[in-house]
């Protein structure tokens, strides 16, 4: 099997077969951040574990490890592995020795123990009736509120249940999947131009980030890279997704202290992006714009004038809207010190994105594992160290400015060229990409075997950030708790993968 990383970028693949899994180290000597953990079957049907990390050089460093029977966890010592651990045992039936926590993740009570779909398709699966035991915080005093997985409005499922004393969070549980997808089991055997849009259903308001980074894969696998002028196209793309996203989030957070006009502005100055791209691009949200190989609209000057204009105008009006709501006194009251993210369960939870970058931990894709056309780019990184809803507020706002400053130095540097380079997959291959969605490092593995996938794995940010959460829940009132999640924005559905 040939194998290639970011675009062409492959950074370091070792092959173990030790059952004791030493972490790599970065240069400094501290562990390596955990990317990824997931499972793939050779061609003998056998079961491989690879593990993805950043050792902080240019490419990742994998490590692939075929399970003999005899595995052991690494969570006591990469805290960020437990989730990643107990996916692999629910979709491989894998068994680590030592896990701290052997509860199933992805599925629920009713799925039954023994079927691992990503091992073997299972036929008709009976109905189970299992329990979960959540965590019980014991003293006198401490009650539990249970909230969800049903809840108002449009968000969709999941269980959050609160140990509480009085008003006070003691201890927060979560409990996710209730709408999982199986959606790297559908990647099976699909074509990879089909693959594009499976991509995308993964995270509606990421869809593009996800059909990039899923695309960059392929790219990486069958050794393509996307013309010059397709890669800028993508950038411009990304980084409105990323525009839009950060817009939106202030002004949700502005609704959840009771700006409501906040809110309202906000909403309109998203909506005229949206509006722009629908007449630009032809989506609202650049779905169906990316295709392995570049992408499949262009932009004459009239409409490349049209958006630059629209992003000028909506990031004008926006860092004016923002000054206004950060420096309120009554939302500075309620975003100051709450929902704190120390840097250290941050670092040990290899927490990703704005979250990551709002206590301290200065990393990002874009410039740490440059791809297409952020190769070259000098990026400004905003980073604070407070970790609390402000300092997740400010690194939006600061986001959104450096995302609307690319998109129009992009727009203006177009020069002429294809859009597409044929994409040919030639014997049994694989690749991985990365790229910095606007929730944070999205990673996307691909095997390639006929023209067809037989491995999609997809590491979603919000998968990786959800269980910090509630780190930064505890020692705040219940009553916060919507105003702490927002200013996560994780996504369920891409959780739910």
């Amino acid at each position: 099997m040939s194998f290639a990383g970011n675009s062409g970028n492959q950074g370091s693949v070792r092959e173990r077969n030790t059952a004791n899994m030493p972490v790599p180290l970065t240069r400094g000597g501290t562990p390596a951040r955990l990317v990824s953990l997931f499972g793939s079957l050779d061609s003998a049907g056998r079961v491989v574990v690879q593990y993805v990390f950043d050792t902080g050089e240019l490419g990742y460093h994998v490590v692939q490890s075929p399970f003999d029977g005899s595995f052991a966890s690494i969570a006591a010592s990469v805290p960020a592995a437990a989730w990643y651990e107990r996916e692999l045992h629910d979709q491989y039936g894998v068994e680590l020795a030592g896990q701290p926590d052997p509860r199933p993740l992805l599925f629920h009570e009713n799925w039954p123990e023994g079927v691992h779909p990503l091992r073997k398709t299972p036929g008709e699966i009976p109905w189970a009736e299992r329990e979960y035991p959540f965590l019980k915080v014991q003293g006198e005093g401490v009650c539990e509120v249970a909230v969800g997985p049903v809840h108002a409005g449009i968000i969709e499922p999941g269980h959050f249940r609160f140990s509480a004393m009085g008003d006070v969070v003691l201890h927060l549980e979560l409990r996710h999947f209730y709408t999982h997808k199986g959606t790297e089991k559908l990647f099976e055997g699909v074509s990879t131009e089909r693959g594009v849009a499976l991509a995308e259903s993964v995270s509606g308001d990421n869809c593009f980030a996800h059909a990039v980074a899923f695309c960059q894969a392929v790219e990486a696998a069958c050794g393509v890279q996307a013309p010059p002028r397709a890669a800028a196209l993508r950038l411009v793309g990304l980084e409105l997704e990323r525009l839009i996203g950060h817009i939106g989030d202030v002004g949700f957070l502005a609704n959840d202290v009771g700006f409501v006009l906040a809110h309202t502005l906000a909403s309109s100055f998203k909506e005229s992006l949206l509006q722009a791209s629908a007449r630009c691009v032809g989506t609202r949200y650049w779905r169906g714009v990316a295709c392995p190989g570049g992408v499949r609209t262009e932009l004459d000057p009239n409409k490349i004038r049209e958006l630059s204009s629209a992003v000028t105008e909506a990031a004008r009006k926006f860092a004016e809207l923002a000054h206004i709501v950060l420096e309120t006194p009554s939302v500075q009251n309620r975003f100051e010190s709450a929902g704190v993210l120390k840097r250290e369960v941050a670092r040990d939870l290899a927490v990703v994105g704005p979250v990551a970058r709002a206590s301290g931990m200065d990393l990002d894709v874009r410039r740490d594992h440059p791809y297409g056309h952020y190769r070259g780019l000098r990026l400004e990184i905003p980073v604070t160290h407070y970790g609390d809803v402000m300092a997740r507020a400010r690194i939006r706002v600061a986001e959104a400015a450096v995302s609307a400053g690319l998109i129009v130095e992009t727009l203006a540097a177009l020069r002429p060229g294809a859009i597409v380079e044929p994409v040919v997959s030639r014997g049994d291959v694989s690749g991985f990409s990365a790229v910095e969605s606007p929730r944070g490092e999205l990673f996307y593995w691909v095997e390639i075997d006929k023209g067809g996938l037989r491995r999609c794995h997809i590491k979603s940010p919000s998968f990786q950030n959800w269980p910090a959460m509630p780190f930064a829940v505890r020692d705040n009132i219940i009553a916060d708790f919507p105003l702490i999640n927002k200013s996560f924005n994780l996504s369920y559905s891409g959780c739910d993968r």
